[in-house]
């Protein structure tokens, strides 16, 4: 069951009797498609290196061909997918803004924001326009709608910030970055995609004092004092580390033992279709 994603608890319910009953030829099949995906990596993937694996739900950071890190993530929702690419991590963000997409602005906030301001400002929510913050319970929204909408909305640092306490930026086209959540049981979950497309950590402070280890003056106890501030602070990563963002649902662990995941986006099922030239059946 835990090679497989599952509640390990023994028991063989409708989702353990699924996984028994996969023929061993389509976990071959399976195996091959991650091959297949192995292929599309970087030739070199770094000497200090991240690897989120989407359908695993997991990060290892990595020095030196040794894992010395491994975390639950949680990842984009079916149809907020987090994307498959490598970018190099620049810097890290203490008490971070969270920017708000405009799709998410316009598409989610906007109609709190005509029901109730009052709420979205007790949760730190503030209109920029034309740079300049502005309370959103000072602004009459009854005339604006997606067609018409002038204004950025951020979160400001704080306890319901929706990146917690730390982000950790790698520049690239998706805007997509590696953060902390104040929703911490979701990483109870054995299956745990429930973001817009980032990738949110179990841990992201103990991670954070992994990655700032090489930047002088910054250890833990910096870390906390700064933290302890509400401040935001960028942090500048002498050696940027890189990340790479991959999709598989097939891999040797460790130990030695294959795993199998459940191709959360589908997307195994449109690689089979042009690897073997046959839906996928699963």
């Amino acid at each position: 069951q835990k090679r497989h994603g599952l509640d390990a608890d023994g028991g063989v319910g409708k989702r353990t009797r699924f996984q028994l009953n996969i023929p061993v030829r389509e976990r071959i099949n399976q195996i091959k498609l991650a091959m297949e995906r192995w292929r599309w990596m970087p030739e070199t993937l770094g000497d200090h290196y991240v690897m989120v694996n989407i359908a695993g739900f997991e990060l290892r950071r990595v020095r030196g061909a040794k894992i010395e890190e491994t975390m639950r993530v949680v990842v984009g929702k079916p149809y907020h997918q987090t994307p498959v690419f490598s970018k190099a991590m620049e810097y890290v963000e203490i008490n971070p803004y969270w920017n708000i997409p405009r799709s998410i602005a316009v598409n989610e906030e906007l109609a709190k924001l005509k029901a109730n301001p009052v709420a979205l400002a007790a949760k730190g929510i503030e209109a920029l326009r034309d740079n300049k913050p502005i309370p959103v319970t000072a602004i009459n929204w009854a005339p604006y709608s997606k067609a018409n909408f002038p204004f950025r909305l951020r979160q400001k640092p704080g306890p319901q910030n929706a990146l917690g306490r730390v982000k950790f930026m790698f520049p690239n086209r998706f805007n997509v970055y590696m953060h902390d959540t104040p929703a911490r049981s979701l990483f109870g979950q054995t299956t745990r995609a429930f973001s817009h497309g980032c990738i949110r950590l179990a841990r992201p402070i103990d991670f954070a004092e992994q990655i700032l280890a090489a930047v002088p003056n910054w250890d833990r106890a910096r870390i906390d004092a700064i933290l302890a501030t509400g401040e935001r602070t960028v942090v500048s990563l002498k050696q940027p580390v890189q990340v790479h963002l991959t999709y598989s649902t097939a891999w040797q662990d460790v130990d030695g033992e294959v795993n199998f995941r459940t191709d959360i986006y589908r997307r195994d099922a449109k690689l089979a279709s042009t690897l073997f030239g046959k839906a996928y059946p699963y």
